[in-house]
């Protein structure tokens, strides 16, 4: 076999394994969907999201070292000039030099020195000193230079607020953590919902059908009895219209299927040339959880529960972030220049020091957030105990709705098994001639009212199970339920 044929059958297995695709069970439903939800890859990057926000703020209390360079231009270059100093310093030393002369003078011939004698001896020693003290100017920088600069910081105390805003962080993590369990939760109970809703259509295409085929049997014997003048034909038009209107729901139902389908594919993540098909049913399994059971449940593992309380933890937090603006903040510094050529002879090469600094007054601002932190800690409480109020009161709705089609569902039974002696019994009656065409009609209408009523409330009565787990924010225990054997 060439390789062009072995690439031809390769296709059509391909195809044909796309076309005759095996039934998706409800368990592979949900991992399918809990694997190509958008939204749940939406808040699993937001979980990864906050895992490096929290690893970014384990940085804070780490050092900040910076390196810092650039090339600069002044106006001129920078002196510093010290010549008033310099004339004072000649103009004493030459006036005491003339003090000297004259005292000596004074001691030697017993005459003062004149004015005139005086000035000269001030002029030559004003101009012997300026020759021999140098000028008090210097060049501190020149008009160009370059910066190439260490520094380094470390905090030692800011009041608490890096621990707490460290804090915050993980329970920012573990919110968004909260949020994807939430998520994941609520994709797997819609599916277990759209998967519902397509058995129950099923079943209800399937009773249709059967009924359908009733009326076509009936149809056919009513026209046979007719032809043998047993019944009027008004009795055989009339089992006419009861197939046309049994067709016509049938239709109706197969169109809410394929309806129901489209709902289930979306909720799968599927697209719209992927074939999906359910074979699956309706059966009664019983549920032995309690309503206490289901509140214990939902204080312990539903995500909402959970997410007010890592809200709580970040007020907490953020009353002590907002605290810490009323306590000194010290931190540790240095500075190192690597180019020290054109450093001045007043900078340093290197320094390292403390600092501290502490806020006196800015308005009032840091008491004012004080007390929004405070006001807002009381919100999430009032938040938490309506949350509390309404899980209970719709746990409580949800049970007492399931508890309600168990009794529904245990009632039809004797109804459908009634309903269907009765239609046995009218048949066979309508063979002898003894019950008309609408007898049996009816007869088959009520069985199939009861039939699909008693389908619906079993739907009802596994919906209102997939409320109570997704309640109680355990919906993976739905498949505890539908997997177990019947009762």
């Amino acid at each position: 076999m060439n390789s062009s044929r072995i690439k031809i059958l390769a296709a059509i297995f391909l195809i044909c394994g796309s076309v005759y695709s095996q039934p998706v069970t409800l368990r592979q439903a949900i991992n399918i969907a809990l694997d190509r939800s958008d939204k749940v890859k939406q808040y699993t990057e937001r979980v990864e999201q906050k895992k490096s926000a929290y690893k970014e703020s384990k940085g804070n209390f780490l050092p900040n070292i910076n390196l810092t360079g650039g090339f600069n231009h002044m106006d001129d270059n920078l002196m510093i000039d010290l010549d008033p100093i310099r004339q004072a310093m000649i103009k004493i030393q030459a006036g005491n030099q003339v003090e000297f002369a004259n005292v000596y003078n004074l001691l030697q011939s017993g005459v003062p020195l004149t004015a005139q004698q005086r000035a000269a001896l001030y002029g030559t020693y004003s101009s012997s000193l300026s020759k021999m003290i140098p000028l008090f100017q210097d060049q501190l920088k020149k008009q160009d230079y370059w910066t190439t600069t260490i520094t380094g910081m470390q905090p030692l105390f800011m009041g608490g607020k890096l621990l707490s805003a460290k804090n915050i962080a993980e329970q920012d993590k573990e919110l968004a953590e909260s949020e994807l369990a939430k998520t994941k939760n609520e994709v797997t109970s819609d599916v277990i919902s759209n998967y519902l809703n397509v058995v129950l259509i099923q079943n209800v295409v399937k009773v249709r059908e059967d009924i359908l085929n009733g009326m076509i049997k009936h149809r056919n014997d009513a026209k046979r009895i007719f032809e043998e003048g047993v019944i009027a034909k008004n009795q055989y038009l009339r089992s006419e219209v009861a197939v046309a209107d049994a067709e016509r729901n049938l239709s109706d139902e197969q169109n809410r299927l394929s309806l129901a389908i489209i709902a289930f594919r979306n909720a799968l993540g599927y697209k719209n040339n992927e074939p999906v098909e359910v074979d699956d049913t309706l059966v009664f399994k019983s549920i032995s959880d309690s309503l206490k059971s289901f509140k214990e449940s939902a204080y312990l593992n539903q995500p909402v529960f959970k997410m007010i309380d890592i809200k709580k933890e970040q007020i907490s937090d953020k009353y002590k972030i907002d605290r810490s603006e009323f306590l000194p903040k010290f931190y540790l510094f240095g500075k190192y220049e690597l180019i020290d050529k054109y450093l001045s002879a007043l900078e340093p090469k290197w320094v390292i020091g403390v600092q501290g600094s502490i806020n006196l007054f800015n308005g009032f601002k840091d008491y004012q957030k004080l007390e929004q932190t405070k006001h807002t800690s009381k919100e999430i409480d009032y938040i938490e105990a309506d949350t509390r109020s309404k899980i209970d009161l719709l746990i409580e709705k949800n049970y007492r709705d399931m508890q309600n089609s168990v009794v529904r569902y245990n009632k039809l039974e004797a109804s459908i098994n009634l309903a269907d002696e009765n239609f046995r019994l009218t048949s066979g009656r309508f063979q002898t001639g003894l019950s008309t065409t609408l007898d049996v009609i009816d007869a088959q209408l009520v069985l199939e009212k009861n039939s699909i009523e008693r389908k619906i409330t079993l739907y009802d009565y596994y919906k209102s199970i997939n409320e109570l787990y997704l309640t109680s924010g355990t919906p993976m225990n739905f498949l505890k339920i539908w997997y177990k054997e019947s009762n």
